[in-house]
This record gives C-alpha cells, structure tokens and sequence, in this order.
C-alpha cells in the first residue's frame, strides 16, 4: 500500500502499479475533474461511483463529502481489489459500500444486471446527490435506468462518454430532464490512457 503523496486523493492508501498508475500516485489521474468533483461531492452529501474499478473514485468521494458512497462494479477481481483499498483507508473506506453487478437500464438477477433506480429506491439504497459514470460504453444505458434519480433528486454528475454518438445520446437525455451539460476535454499534456478515440466527459450541475 502506498500513501498518495499529491492531488485531490492525498492522503489515502491504494495499491500501486507504478508500471500503470504512476499518474494517480503523483495526483495527475483524470486531473481535468478535479474541480468539477470538489464543487459537486459537498459535505455530507451521499454518492453513486457506477464503474468503480479499484476505488479511487469512491474513495475521493467519501473523503470530500463524509457521506456514504455505493461503488458499482460488475468485475468480481477488481471488487475484491476495491475492498482492499478501502480497508486501507478506515476514515472514508468503512463510509463506502461495494455492489458487484452490472449497471444496465433494465434489472435481470439470473445475469447480474440492475438498474441505478433499483439501487437508490431499493432496500439499503438512497438517492444520490452526486453520481460519477465511467462504464466503458453502457453510459447511455446506466442513464435511462436511472430515470426516477433524475427525477425526484437531479442529482450533479460526471459521466465519461466513450465515443462520439454516446455522448450526443447522454447529453440529449440529460437536457430532457433540464440539465445544460457541459463537455470537458481531455488535457493536452500528460494524457490518461483511453479506450477510445472520442473520449471526454459531460458534467451537469444538479438542483442544489
């Protein structure tokens, strides 16, 4: 385990692969955000991180709000890195909860898939005053199951696009429930490593 030296995430204990993450160590991982993150997760509020890989996110989460974090996260090998991590970090990780399933915009048990409206109004859950959305594709799908969230809470939320027809279908959907996203390109120097060609963020400000 190592102490993040730098950045938004400073003082919180991961496991690093300096061969891979080199960045999130020095404070440099998705820095373009990092704005939009403290403005968004205020104290106290509670949050959705839908793709949550080893727990960065949900760990920057709990830590800028003090509020309680559901991580989603449908691969079993990174949830179990995930549980490390936060049980490394007891001041914000024991604030954080793990589901492993896959976010979709229909809920099927027999194939692990649920729906984000499931997760907020079902048994445990909460609506979220603040959602990051970073599953490689399934952005669109993730949104349209979470239609009551948007609803009742519009909540603020970042959402990594991951090609150029997804995002104008994730920033289309968002408008209907009043939002003005904002698109937020990559940095020039020192770039994240990305899937896909066409590759930003939308950010929406929520109700509050």
């Amino acid at each position: 385990m190592r102490r993040l030296p730098l950045g938004i995430a400073r003082g919180i204990r991961m496991q690093i692969d300096f061969a891979h993450q080199t960045k999130m160590y020095l404070g440099l991982y998705e820095v373009e955000l990092n704005r939009y993150l403290r403005t968004a997760c205020r104290p106290h509020y509670r949050c959705f991180d839908v793709g949550g890989q080893f727990g960065y996110d949900a760990l920057v989460m709990s830590k800028l709000t003090g509020g309680r974090v559901i991580s989603f996260e449908c691969d079993p090998e990174a949830c179990a890195e995930m549980q490390a991590n936060l049980l490394a970090n007891p001041q914000c990780g024991d604030r954080v909860e793990v589901r492993q399933t896959f976010v979709s915009d229909t809920t099927d048990s027999s194939r692990g898939h649920s729906t984000l409206d499931d997760a907020a109004f079902g048994r445990g859950g909460f609506v979220p005053d603040f959602l990051k959305i970073d599953i490689e594709g399934c952005e669109y799908d993730a949104l349209k199951g979470a239609r009551r969230i948007l609803e009742s809470r519009r909540p603020s939320l970042i959402v990594e696009t991951h090609g150029r027809r997804l995002e104008e279908e994730c920033e289309a959907y968002l408008r209907g429930f009043g939002y003005e996203p904002v698109v937020v390109q990559q940095r020039r120097w020192l770039k994240d490593h990305r899937p896909t060609e066409h590759n930003r963020w939308l950010v929406a400000e929520g109700a509050s």
